[in-house]
């Protein structure tokens, strides 16, 4: 009775060892779909849009329209308020910033009235 208690056991526990194998395994080579979507929605009432976001070389490049005053670039989405330290002065509609590979990072833009955009992500993992 005793064998056959043991033998039991070793079969569950290689059953759980090899589904545990199994979805980490799965999780690893499936492909990610997260995609860098450059669309977001922005209030009515701004006046400024984010027209594309790239990674090149560990620099972030935010071109923007209309007439943004400043960006934010943080690693989490929690908002910025309108005084925050992280708003930079954007130039001729034009940002760069230096990151780090395969971080998630979240844009923001805020215009002359200091109406602040709604997030955009980017992830640069094995961008160049």
């Amino acid at each position: 009775m005793k064998k056959n208690n043991s033998t039991v056991f070793i079969i569950f526990g290689a059953i759980v060892i090899l589904s545990i194998f199994t979805v980490v395994a799965a999780i690893n080579f499936l492909p990610n779909y997260e995609s860098n979507s450059y669309y977001i929605k922005v209030d009515n009432d701004m006046d400024a849009k984010i027209e594309s976001i790239d990674i090149n070389d560990g620099k972030l490049t935010i071109k923007t329209s209309g007439s943004p005053t400043s960006y934010c670039v943080k690693s989490t989405r929690s908002k910025p308020s309108v005084n925050s330290v992280c708003w930079n002065k954007i130039n001729n509609n034009t940002a760069t910033i230096s990151v780090f590979q395969y971080k998630k990072y979240y844009v923001w833009i805020k215009d002359k009235d200091n109406n602040i955009s709604n997030y955009f992500s980017i992830n640069s993992k094995d961008k160049k």
